[in-house]
C-alpha cells in the first residue's frame, strides 16, 4: 500500500524552476531577493534528503501574486510539478507504476477516474487487463490510497491534455524518479529521432496498420516511432512479466498501440511476416549484455526473421562495427553470410547518455538478395564518429539507408552522403573494423550550378580588395561528390607520415631572429603577429640532437584549444609539441593535397578524435588546377595578414604617440591648425 496522500503536494526548487519555465539558479535568486519584501518566497515545509521541499499551493500562489516566471498557465500545469522523487524509493516506484497504470486505464476507458473507490478501480483494471499483463497488480498495490492517485492521474492528464502525453512526461522524468532500468539504457533524442525516422521511412507504402516488433519488450524505440506517425499501428511484444517490461507495455498502451503478445524464446520473439523489427541491445528489458551476447542476439534475430520482414538493430559499436576477437568473428560473419545485412553504421559517441564514451552501431537487415559469395554483392557501410548527428545529418543518413535497403536500386543512381558500398565477401572475411575498410564518399548539399555561382561571386568580392588574386575558370562538375578518407586511415595506408613535435624548454625560445617554431598558439592565431617564438639554430642543434625540422609541404596541426592546421611551404622550421606534422609520402595519391588536408583539419568536428577526421581527395585530373588555385589563395591570405598586421601596428603607434603628446594630428578642416 502507498499511504502517502500528502506527498504529491510537495515540490523542490528544481520542480519550481520547471513549473515556472526558468533555469534552476533563477529560483534561488528569487528566494534570496524576495526575503524581507512584501511577497517573500514561501518557507520550506520539510527537508528531505538534504533538499528543501515546499507546499505546491504556496508556490503557485506566490508565482501568481508576483508574476515571476514565463508560464501563464502555472496553476493548470502545477499538478505535473509534484515531487514524487521525495518519496522513499520503494513507495516512489510503486506510486510511479501505479500512476502510469491509472493513466493507461484512463486512456483505455476514456473516462475520468476521480470519484471512484479503490475497489472500483481494481474492478476496472481487471476488466481492461484480465490476465494482469500490464496494469492490474500496480493498481492493486496502491491499496486504499488508489482514489487519491486516481485524482492525481486525472489532473496530470488534464494538464498534459491527454493521458498519453502525461505518461510520456512522467517517463521522461526517469532520472528524477529513480527509474534506473530506463535511465541506464535510454538513448539520446538524436539517436531516437534517427531510428524512428528510419523505421517509418522503411514502412512499405500503403501499409495502414504496419506491425512493429520489439523483440526484447522495450518501448523506447516504439514510442519514438509513435511520435512520428498519426496512427501508432500494431506492436508485437514478448510476455516477459518483469517490472521493466510491464512498464514498457503500459507506455505503449497509453500511446495507442495495439499489442500482440508472443511467447518469448530466450528473451526474443519471432516477428510476424512483413513487420519492422526494432531491437536495442542491451536495453531496460534485456540489460547487461556483453559483446558476445549482443552478437548472439543479433544472430538469433536473423535466424527467426521472416523473409519479407526487416530489422533495425542498435547496440554497442564494439560488437557491431569494430575489431573483435577471432572467436567472435565467425559468429558475426555468419550473420553477414545470410545476405540480409543491408547496411552497417557507426554513430558518434554521446548518444548513450549513461555511457557517454560508448559508441553505437546500427545494423539494417532486409530480405535476402543475390549470392554473398559474388564480388557484386555489396553492403552499405558508414562511419559517423566524427559527424554531429544534427537534423541535416539525420535526414541525409536516413535517405542513404532507405536507398541502400532497396535491392532494386542501382548504387550509382543515388548520390550518397555518408554511406558507401563494401564488398560483402570482404566484410565476411575480416575481424577488423567493418566501416573503415575503404574510402567514404560525401555528397554536396548544394547543387553544382549554385556552387559555381557562389564561388565565382566570392572570387569577385575577394579580387576587389586583394589585387593579384586571379579567379580560375570554374564550371559545374560531377554531383556525386568527392571521395573522402579518414586521417587515421591515410596514416595506416602509408600515404601520410605522422611526425611528432619536439619537446622544447621554454627558456630556449625567444623572439626576433632564429628558426621559426610552430606552436598551438601560432597555429590557432592566438599569438599576436610579431610575438611568434623562434629558437637559435645552434642552440637547437646542441640541446636537441634528435630534434626534427619540417620539410616543405608539411602540414602542421594541433587539436587544442581547437583544431587548426597550416601548410609549411618553406620547411626548415621546428614543431613544438603538442603540435605535430603530417608529411606526404611517395605513395600518396595525386589527389591528396596538403592545402586540402589543412583545410579539412581546421574545419573538422571534435567528435571521435583526430584520426577520424575525414580528408577529401581531389580527382587526379583536377589536382594541379586545385593546387594552383589554393596556392594563390594562400598567397593572398599572407598578403592580407601582412596588411592587417601593419594596420594594427599603425593604430597602436598612433594612439601611443597622440596620447603622449609626441605627435599632433593636423585637422585639415580647420584653417587655424593648417597655419600653425
Amino acid at each position: 500500500m502507498v499511504a502517502l496522500t500528502a506527498a504529491p503536494a510537495l515540490v523542490t526548487l528544481s520542480d519550481v524552476a520547471a513549473l515556472a519555465h526558468v533555469q534552476r539558479p533563477v529560483v534561488s535568486m528569487w528566494r534570496t531577493r524576495s526575503a524581507g519584501s512584501a511577497h517573500p518566497f514561501p518557507a520550506a515545509a520539510q527537508r528531505r534528503d538534504g533538499r528543501d521541499a515546499f507546499l505546491l499551493e504556496d508556490v503557485v500562489a506566490w508565482l501568481e501574486a508576483t508574476g515571476h516566471g514565463n508560464n501563464p498557465a502555472v496553476r493548470q500545469e502545477s499538478v505535473a510539478a509534484t515531487a514524487l522523487d521525495l518519496l522513499p524509493e520503494a513507495e516512489r516506484l510503486a506510486a510511479v507504476d501505479g500512476l502510469l497504470a491509472l493513466l493507461v486505464l484512463k486512456a483505455q476507458l476514456d473516462t475520468p477516474l476521480s470519484g471512484l473507490g479503490a475497489q472500483d478501480l481494481v474492478d476496472l483494471a481487471d476488466d481492461v487487463d484480465p490476465h494482469d499483463r500490464s496494469l492490474h497488480r500496480e493498481i492493486v498495490a496502491l491499496g486504499a490510497d488508489a482514489p487519491v492517485w486516481a485524482r492525481h492521474a486525472d489532473a496530470l492528464a488534464s494538464a498534459a491534455f491527454t493521458p498519453a502525453a502525461a505518461v510520456n512526461a512522467l517517463v521522461a522524468r526517469h532520472h528524477r524518479l529513480g527509474l534506473e532500468d530506463i535511465s541506464s539504457y535510454s538513448l539520446h533524442a538524436a539517436a531516437l529521432a534517427l531510428l524512428a525516422r528510419l523505421a517509418v521511412e522503411l514502412t512499405p507504402p500503403g501499409a495502414n496498420a504496419p506491425t512493429f516488433v520489439s523483440p526484447d519488450g522495450d518501448a523506447e524505440l516504439l514510442t519514438a516511432v509513435a511520435a512520428l506517425r498519426e496512427e501508432p499501428g500494431t506492436a508485437t511484444l514478448p510476455l516477459l512479466g518483469d517490472p521493466a517490461s510491464r512498464r514498457a507495455r503500459r507506455t505503449l498502451l497509453a500511446n495507442g498501440w495495439d499489442l500482440i503478445d508472443t511467447a518469448a524464446d530466450d528473451g526474443l520473439v519471432a516477428p510476424p511476416g512483413g513487420s519492422t523489427v526494432l531491437l536495442h541491445l542491451p536495453s531496460a528489458t534485456r540489460p547487461g549484455l556483453t559483446d558476445p551476447q549482443v552478437i548472439d542476439a543479433l544472430g538469433a534475430l536473423e535466424a527467426t526473421l521472416p523473409e519479407d520482414a526487416q530489422a533495425i538493430v542498435v547496440g554497442p559499436s564494439g560488437a557491431l562495427c569494430e575489431r573483435i576477437p577471432t572467436a567472435l568473428q565467425s559468429a558475426r560473419a555468419t550473420i553477414l553470410r545470410s545476405g540480409r545485412v543491408r547496411a552497417i553504421v557507426r554513430l558518434p559517441a554521446g548518444l548513450w547518455p549513461a555511457r557517454t564514451r560508448q559508441g553505437l552501431g546500427v545494423w539494417l537487415l532486409g530480405p535476402r538478395t543475390g549470392d554473398v559469395r559474388s564480388t557484386d554483392h555489396r553492403t552499405a557501410v558508414a562511419d559517423l564518429r566524427a559527424t554531429p548527428l544534427d537534423t541535416a545529418a539525420i535526414d541525409d543518413l536516413v535517405t542513404d539507408l532507405v536507398a541502400a535497403a532497396d535491392p532494386s536500386l542501382d548504387p550509382l543512381a543515388h548520390a550518397f552522403r555518408f554511406t558507401r558500398f563494401a564488398t560483402t565477401t570482404t566484410l565476411i572475411a575480416t575481424s577488423a573494423d567493418l566501416v573503415t575498410t575503404h574510402a567514404t564518399t560525401r555528397r554536396p548539399r548544394t547543387d553544382p550550378a549554385t556552387l559555381t555561382l557562389e564561388i565565382n561571386a566570392l572570387y569577385g568580392k575577394s579580387a576587389a580588395t586583394l589585387p593579384g588574386l586571379d579567379p580560375p575558370a570554374v564550371r559545374p562538375g560531377d554531383p556525386s561528390g568527392p571521395t573522402a578518407i579518414t586521417l587515421g586511415r591515410l596514416i595506416e595506408l602509408g600515404h601520410l607520415r605522422l611526425v611528432q613535435g619536439n619537446r622544447l624548454f621554454d627558456s630556449d625560445l625567444t623572439t626576433g631572429s632564429g628558426v621559426r617554431v610552430h606552436t598551438p598558439l601560432t597555429l590557432t592565431g592566438i599569438a599576436l603577429p610579431g610575438a611568434e617564438r623562434v629558437i637559435d639554430r645552434l642552440t637547437f642543434a646542441a640541446a636537441y640532437p634528435h630534434g626534427r625540422y619540417t620539410q616543405p609541404g608539411d602540414i602542421i596541426f594541433c587539436t587544442a584549444p581547437h583544431p587548426a592546421a597550416v601548410v609549411d611551404r618553406d620547411g626548415f622550421a621546428v614543431v613544438a609539441t603538442p603540435a605535430r606534422a603530417l608529411r606526404l609520402t611517395s605513395t600518396a595519391p595525386p589527389g591528396l593535397l596538403p592545402e586540402i588536408i589543412a583545410q579539412a583539419i581546421a574545419t573538422s568536428s571534435r567528435l571521435g578524435g583526430w584520426r577520424l577526421w575525414p580528408i577529401p581527395l581531389v580527382p587526379t585530373s583536377q589536382a594541379n588546377a586545385v593546387r594552383s588555385a589554393l596556392t594563390d589563395i594562400a598567397g593572398a591570405r599572407t598578403r592580407a595578414a601582412a596588411r592587417l598586421a601593419a594596420l594594427e601596428a599603425l593604430a597602436a603607434r598612433l594612439v601611443d604617440a597622440v596620447t603622449s603628446g609626441s605627435v599632433t594630428l593636423i585637422d585639415t578642416d580647420r584653417p587655424d591648425q593648417m597655419e600653425g
